[in-house]
């Protein structure tokens, strides 16, 4: 009876509203990730690592910075020869977003085939846009697990509302990979504030650069998506569109990026030869193993097994310290209690979250400062990022001429004994562990391990970040080279205000 119910109020909903809705999908044929290209200068990359390395050996170089993570985004597309998969959560409608896309057409227009799977909850394009872009002989989108009311921002929401269960589901990985030789894993969506451009703020994020025998793991995860049930195909999501469509877009995306040089200053608007930075790629790339893991592209409850069992993989051998940085912290009582395992083990145990002033979304703060006290009760050293850094340390996150009012921690990582690490899209959150699928990269080597290390201490020290801690009358104080206060830090008032409301929300399952 309630099922009936429920379709009737969506019915009722679409007829009022004269909105289009999604057809079903059309079947369609697999297609599966090219081999990798036996020419270019990224076969020239992995050639050259692996005459140096042994058979089983992967090359790994950390882009910390946001002009580092862009530049090679923008390197490995320019030089692409055969393939480029991408996947994302997010692809924004803004310089960074326009302008990686207008490259990805310009590798499709010399006979690279792009292959793009986006989520439908944050993808900036509408329906005849995707459908018009796929009519290119070399490119081809998918939307995972789109809604089904479209064109309608109000209506779309009530959809999610009804049929919440199903939609839910959000797809939060991210992968490029190119000409099955070179990819890039990590935290970073596409847009503006994870490569140093936005405005308000810009995050300090993390991605790993990655060539060697990883790569086949990585194509055949993503072909598992692009082939999976809830990959929907752009090219069914109009029936209205036409190559004028699509050359209109084209045109309108150059008119655009020519007005914002300025803003892009700092990139290069078009192609160029990058051969002799890939010349130099080989001798700063750090040897290890790696192992990609991923969460299944299946509706939520049709398997058990996450990725955050990924804490496991790093915890179990440990026998000195490990270091976990999570942007959005609301712990689970599983991981509480994984952490105070390794804690009797005599394990020390680091957490690095941000401040409330660091946290782009202040409601997930409001639902993480219900479990400081018990973080500090079970021995762990807290630390929470400070939103106003130092110069030397917002150089990372900033790109000029841009100069952002704050900056975010975006940082998903563990690191283990200097020795072993994880990199990649979960946040430590109620929606990254039951909700989301979430990728990322297991990786065995001391040197990227140490370097990355190295990066985590320089977060924690008393300029970066604030030290939470008890004081001996059982009160949460945070310490740093600010001074100590007893109220956690925040940009202003009204965020403090936000902070009362949003506790108050019974949103944290959410979150």
């Amino acid at each position: 009876m309630k099922n009936i119910i429920r379709n009737l109020l969506v019915f009722v909903v679409l007829i009022s509203a004269g909105c289009a809705t999604l057809k079903p999908a059309p079947p369609t044929q697999d297609v599966y990730s090219m081999p990798p290209a036996t020419y270019g200068v990224l076969s020239m990359v992995t050639s050259a690592f692996a005459k140096d390395h042994s058979h089983d050996e992967c090359g790994f170089l950390l882009l910390s910075s946001s002009a580092e993570a862009y530049k090679w985004r923008l390197a490995i597309v320019d030089q692409a020869t055969q393939s480029i998969d991408a996947q994302y959560f997010i692809w924004q409608d803004d310089e960074t977003g326009v302008l990686l896309f207008e490259r990805l057409l310009r590798a499709a227009d010399r006979g690279v085939r792009v292959r793009l799977l986006v989520d439908d909850m944050v993808f900036a394009p509408d329906d005849l846009s995707v459908t018009a872009l796929t009519l290119h002989p070399n490119i081809d989108i998918k939307i995972f697990n789109p809604g089904n009311v479209r064109e309608s921002v109000v209506f779309s929401g009530i959809d999610f509302l009804f049929n919440l269960k199903e939609l839910n589901r959000r797809m939060h990985n991210k992968l490029f990979i190119v000409d099955n030789h070179i990819a890039i894993v990590g935290g970073r969506n596409i847009g503006n504030e994870y490569f140093g451009l936005g405005k308000k703020y810009n995050f300090r994020d993390l991605d790993v650069l990655v060539v060697g025998p990883v790569l086949p793991a990585l194509s055949n995860a993503f072909d598992d998506y692009w082939n999976a049930e809830l990959a929907y195909p752009g090219s069914a999501m109009s029936d209205k569109a036409s190559i004028e469509e699509m050359e209109s877009i084209r045109k309108r995306d150059e008119e655009y990026l020519a007005q914002k040089a300025d803003v892009l200053s700092s990139y290069f608007l078009k192609p160029r030869d990058w051969e002799e930075k890939f010349r130099q790629l080989p001798n700063k790339l750090l040897a290890g193993k790696a192992y990609f893991i991923q969460d299944k592209p299946v509706s939520i409850g049709d398997e058990e097994h996450r990725l955050l069992d990924m804490l496991n993989y790093i915890a179990t051998p440990s026998r000195k310290e490990i270091v976990i940085v999570s942007p959005y912290l609301i712990p689970t009582e599983n991981l509480l209690k994984k952490i105070e395992e390794l804690l009797s083990y005599g394990v020390k145990v680091s957490i690095i979250t941000p401040s409330m002033g660091a946290n782009n979304h202040t409601a997930a703060h409001s639902h993480y400062k219900k479990y400081r006290r018990k973080i500090l009760e079970i021995g762990v050293s807290l630390f929470e990022m400070k939103h106003d850094l130092p110069a030397e340390i917002r150089k990372f996150s900033d790109v000029p001429p841009v100069e952002s009012k704050f900056t975010c921690l975006h940082v998903k990582a563990m690191v283990a004994d200097r020795e072993r690490c994880f990199v990649g899209s979960l946040n430590l959150d109620p929606r990254a562990i039951e909700l989301n699928t979430e990728n990322g990269l297991y990786i065995e080597s001391p040197d990227l391990c140490s370097q990355l290390a190295d990066q985590f201490d320089t977060l924690m020290s008393p300029k970066n970040a604030w030290h939470v801690y008890l004081d001996k009358d059982n009160q949460i104080k945070w310490e740093s080279s600010s001074g100590t206060v007893a109220s956690q830090p925040a940009r202003h008032f009204w965020q403090r205000f936000s902070d009362f409301f949003f506790r108050l929300l019974p949103i944290e399952s959410q979150i």
